[in-house]
């Protein structure tokens, strides 16, 4: 109770069994202390009843050279609702005539307190309290006090100054500190740690994040196209005109700047560019710190296929604003997507694969960058249009094919079909625009003006006809797929593969709304057609659905993100590289090519699932990179289970050996999985002096991926 500032009377602790003399001495102590009127004593309850005022122990004021007030330079507080640790002090030599020293104060306290006294008090439980502290008359304390002569009370020794810093917080180990180097410390660490944490995060960001970044940005122009185009505040105006603000495709308008509802959306356009802009930082940031992770996804067409998103979500953020820096991300942006479109064509050929719905990210996706470079410099504008409707065209049909005769292609994977049409036909919307000034003012001519809108209506019209028939024909193919493989999906934890489908659906309403706006241009029926009517309900319905399934997305995305990034891989075994799965060496040699009709996952698929991801992590203190299983996405797809990819595995081991059985022939011996290893792990065992363990089943054993032992025998190093 010496630190709570309570000085608790120590009458008690004299032998409760000698009674004699006790009378005598209190009346002798009462006559003292009435006598006393300088010193400061503690007044027994029948005096301060007398006198009317009752001075509580707590409220004596300590000298100034006290421990108390003295030993943390002002920064202790006092808590009294906290409960006091028992005095460290020590009782030395005899209790005698009712005296308590204290060490600590230098102050000399007289007291003459019984139990006998209380009963000259009006109220003994407010007497009890009073003498006791604050609470409740605890009985207990009363009789440890009692029996002071037992090993089990507390000493009253001043308590050390050099105390351990754990006990200098407030509350516990994790409370505040009292020491001002102590909170230096703590905050330095928390920064430490913070700055860590960030660091993680940013490395492994999942390259699909750039799926939300496009998601959002591409809300904004959409709801802030259906207002100019619902509300009349907005008339419709040429894309090069000076008028047009936003020059954001399709279309522009010119806007009565102080209509409320314009202001709302003008926010909301705002909000989405600006959430579209940090999701793309966290990607050019790894790019940044973390290349090597960035360069390892480069080279496998499976973890490749999403960088496209990220240099979308860049055109379309900066283009037409931010002045010259706008600019010049544009530039930027848009010549490395064209380079990514190449490298990613590349090394598909060389992993044998065939088209589907994950190159069109990297590959007709380059339509954006057409219609936003159309803005700055038309005949890149018009050369990037022509490339992606190119792609469009050698892809798209094989692709759409592919996936209803193949059931091992992902649902994520199913669901991108629909960014193929939709983005193909929004850069189609470029060539429905003057080229440049000129061009605008020479449609002034009406004989020109007439000749634009007859060559618009026989050429551009049918190929946009053509265009809107196959993102309607994607949507029906992906709610098809959707409903016949959700079974298997489902059973899929929650990956960085579910946001792929926030894009292609935004980008399905950013069709619907180019369509929309060329059909009102050039077609000559009336606007309230049911044709036109049902569009605009459909384009609306879209949009609805899209936002919510943004927003919920995003909302479990930045949930899973810290589990994502900050991965423990101390206990996991290290997947091989992947010039040394067995995967390679199938594709090496032809063996494991893609078909139009096939029972197993694609080579690609299985290679990066059985290397893993290349991810950062904080070992021994240090910042390193190691090889792991525990991304749950590759790419498009979620990652394979082990189960999963054994099983898959196997059916492409088994097709290598149909067609080695059918062909008449085997290449490099690879007629099974187990006689394409016997040789080179017969090899070291000889070298090494060991020989096969007994129940290995001689040199031909077979390799067991669940314990990862096919990386150490495909390194040759094991033992």
């Amino acid at each position: 109770g010496f630190e709570r500032g309570h000085v608790r009377p120590l009458s008690y602790l004299s032998d409760p069994s000698s009674d004699s003399g006790n009378e005598s001495r209190r009346q002798d102590h009462e006559n003292e202390r009435t006598r006393s009127n300088g010193n400061r004593s503690f007044l027994s309850p029948s005096n301060s009843s007398s006198s009317g005022t009752f001075r509580h122990p707590l409220h004596s004021e300590f000298s100034s050279g006290s421990d108390l007030h003295s030993s943390l330079l002002g920064s202790a507080i006092l808590d009294y609702k906290s409960p006091s640790p028992a005095p460290s002090g020590e009782v030395h030599g005899e209790i005698d005539e009712g005296s308590y020293d204290s060490e600590s104060t230098g102050s000399s306290y007289t007291s003459s307190y019984d139990s006998s006294s209380i009963d000259t008090f009006p109220n003994k439980g407010y007497g009890k309290r009073m003498m006791w502290g604050r609470g409740n008359y605890d009985r207990g304390e009363r009789s440890r006090l009692t029996n002071w002569n037992r090993p089990t009370y507390a000493s009253t020794k001043p308590i050390s100054n050099e105390r351990n810093r754990s006990r200098r917080k407030l509350q516990g180990r994790n409370g505040i500190p009292l020491r001002l180097d102590d909170a230096i410390q703590l905050l330095s660490q928390k920064i430490q740690g913070m700055f860590v944490a960030f660091e993680l995060l940013i490395s492994n960001m999942p390259s699909l994040v750039g799926s939300l970044a496009l998601a959002w940005v591409s809300l904004g122009v959409d709801w802030f196209k259906w207002y100019e185009e619902t509300f009349d505040a907005c008339h419709p105006t040429h894309y090069h005109n000076k008028a047009c603000v936003f020059p954001e495709f399709p279309g522009c308008f010119v806007c009565d700047a102080e209509r409320e509802g314009y202001q709302l959306v003008l926010r909301f356009h705002y909000i989405c560019s600006t959430v579209a802009f940090v999701f793309s930082s966290f990607l050019v940031g790894k790019t940044l710190i973390a290349f090597p992770v960035v360069r390892d996804e480069l080279a496998n067409p499976t973890t490749a296929a999403p960088l496209g998103l990220l240099m979308m979500a860049l055109e379309k953020v900066f283009a037409g604003n931010f002045g010259i820096i706008g600019k010049t991300v544009t530039y930027v942006a848009s010549g490395l997507h064209a380079a990514v479109a190449m490298w990613f064509i590349f090394i598909s050929i060389m992993y044998r694969t065939l088209p589907e719905p994950s190159w069109f990210s990297n590959t007709t996706g380059i339509g954006l960058a057409a219609a936003k470079m159309y803005l700055y410099w038309t005949p890149a504008g018009y050369t990037l249009c022509i490339l992606s409707t190119t792609s469009f065209v050698l892809f798209y049909f094989v692709a759409l094919y592919r996936i209803h005769t193949n059931v091992k292609i992902s649902v994520p994977v199913c669901w991108v079909q629909l960014s193929g049409p939709a983005v193909v036909l929004y850069g189609f919307t470029i060539f429905s625009q003057p080229g440049s000034d000129e061009d605008d003012l020479a449609l002034l001519d009406e004989a020109n003006k007439e000749h634009f809108f007859s060559l618009h209506r026989k050429i551009y019209m049918p190929i946009q006809h053509t265009l809107f028939a196959c993102c309607l024909l994607s949507m029906v193919s992906s709610l098809y797929l959707l409903q016949t493989r959700w079974k298997t999906f489902r059973e899929k934890e929650f990956s960085p593969a579910h946001v792929s489908f926030c894009a292609p659906l935004v980008s399905h309403a950013n069709a619907l709304q180019a369509y929309r706006s060329s059909l009102q241009k050039f077609s000559q029926t009336p606007i309230g057609t049911h044709f036109k009517l049902a569009l605009y309900q459909y384009w609306v319905l879209v949009l609805v659905v899209a936002t919510i399934l943004v927003a919920i997305l995003t909302t479990k995305f930045l949930l899973f993100l810290p589990q994502w990034c900050q991965l423990d891989v101390d206990n996991d075994e290290m997947p091989p590289e992947p010039e040394k799965t067995i995967v390679t060496q199938l594709l090496q040699q032809g063996e494991a090519n893609d078909t139009m009709n096939q029972h197993f996952v694609s080579a690609a698929v299985l290679q990066a699932n059985e290397s893993g991801a290349l991810v950062r992590v904080l070992q021994d203190g240090r910042m390193k990179y190691v090889r792991s299983r525990r991304m749950p996405s590759m790419g498009f797809d979620p990652i394979l289970n082990v189960s999963e990819l054994m099983s898959e595995r196997e059916r492409l081991l088994q097709n290598v050996k149909d067609k080695a059985v059918v062909t008449g022939r085997d290449r490099g011996g690879l007629m099974s999985f187990d006689a394409n290893y016997a040789t080179p792990v017969r090899e070291s065992k000889e070298s090494s002096g060991d020989s096969p363990r007994e129940g290995s089943g001689g040199p031909r054993r077979r390799l067991n991926f669940l314990s990862f032992d096919a990386s150490t025998m495909m390194r040759g190093d094991h033992s």
